[in-house]
C-alpha cells in the first residue's frame, strides 16, 4: 500500500506573499516542515512506500517550490481552484492508495498526527483524523478511493476554502489527543505576517530540537515563553474563513471564487 504526504501550497497568496517561500534562519520557511516530515517517516520513505508531494496549481510562479524541495519532496502541478480534485489529480498520476493531507501554512503540524492518521489508514479506515490538537497542528487522511467518492457526491468547479466539508464526518475514525490545553491563542498556522513573526520566535527557540521535539513540547514553550505575537489575528482569520466559505458556495460550479493560497 502507498501512501502520499500531500502538502499544500501555492505561492498566490495576498496577506502574506510567497508565505511559504519567506526565509526563517536562513531557509524557506515550508523546509522546517518537510524535514520534520522526512525525519520522522525516514524508514518508510527509504522503503519507498511513503511519498512525500508538494502539491500546487499548475501556475508559472509555482514553480518555485521545484529549488525550494529538492531532496525533500516532490512536486505535483494540479487543479488551482479545487483543491481535493489536485489531490486526487496527484494520487492518480502516483499511484497512491492513501493521502495524508497537511496544509503548507501548518510549519509545525505534528508528525505524530500523521503517523497516528498513516497507521489508522493501513488498518483499514477509510477516513481518519486527529483531534484535541491546537489549530495548524492536526493532521486527516483517506483513501484514494473515498476521496473519489466524495468528490462525484460534491461536484465542484471550485474547493478551496473549507473544503472538507465535501466528506461525511460521521465516518471518520477520529483519533484524539487529549493532553494538550484548549488555548484558543495557540494558533500554529501561516497565514498574516504576524504568523511568520510568531514561528520565527518558536523555530529560534527551539533550535535545532525542532527536528524531532515532542507536540506537548512545543506547546509548553509557546505557552511558557507567552509567544503570542500572533493571538490578535485569530479573530480575523476566523472572519475571513467563514467569508471566503460562504463566497465560494454561492459561486456557480466552475467559476471563479474566493481567493486562496493553498
Amino acid at each position: 500500500m502507498k501512501t502520499g504526504i500531500l502538502i499544500l501550497a501555492r505561492c498566490g497568496s495576498t496577506r502574506l506573499p510567497q508565505k511559504h517561500l519567506q526565509a526563517v534562519g536562513g531557509q524557506p520557511i515550508i523546509s522546517y516542515l518537510l524535514r520534520r516530515i522526512d525525519q520522522h517517516f525516514r524508514m518508510e520513505i527509504e522503503a519507498a512506500s511513503l511519498r512525500v508531494v508538494v502539491a500546487t496549481g499548475d501556475e508559472p510562479q509555482n514553480r518555485a517550490f521545484e529549488d525550494v524541495v529538492a531532496g525533500l519532496a516532490q512536486v505535483f502541478y494540479g487543479s488551482s481552484r479545487n483543491i481535493p480534485l489536485r489531490q486526487l489529480q496527484a494520487a492518480e498520476a502516483m499511484d497512491l492508495d492513501c493521502i495524508i493531507s497537511v496544509d503548507g501554512d501548518d510549519i509545525l503540524c505534528s508528525p505524530t498526527a500523521m503517523g497516528a492518521v498513516h497507521e489508522a489508514l493501513h488498518d483499514g479506515i477509510h477516513y481518519a483524523k486527529t483531534a484535541g490538537l491546537p489549530l495548524g497542528m492536526n493532521a486527516f487522511g483517506y483513501t484514494r478511493a473515498f476521496l473519489k467518492s466524495s468528490l462525484q457526491k460534491a461536484p465542484r468547479g471550485v474547493l478551496e476554502t473549507g473544503w472538507g466539508r465535501i466528506f461525511d464526518e460521521a465516518t471518520a475514525k477520529t483519533i484524539e489527543f487529549n493532553q494538550h490545553p484548549g488555548d484558543r491563542r495557540l494558533r500554529f498556522t501561516l497565514d498574516y505576517p504576524e504568523d511568520l513573526e510568531f514561528f520565527r520566535g518558536v523555530l529560534a527557540a527551539l533550535g535545532g530540537s525542532y527536528l524531532t521535539c515532542s507536540d506537548e513540547t512545543i506547546i509548553r514553550l509557546v505557552l511558557d515563553q507567552q509567544l503570542f505575537c500572533n493571538a490578535n489575528v485569530v479573530d480575523k482569520y476566523w472572519e475571513n474563513f467563514h467569508k471566503g466559505k460562504a463566497a465560494e458556495d454561492s459561486v456557480p460550479n466552475g467559476g471563479p471564487g474566493p481567493e486562496s493560497s493553498i
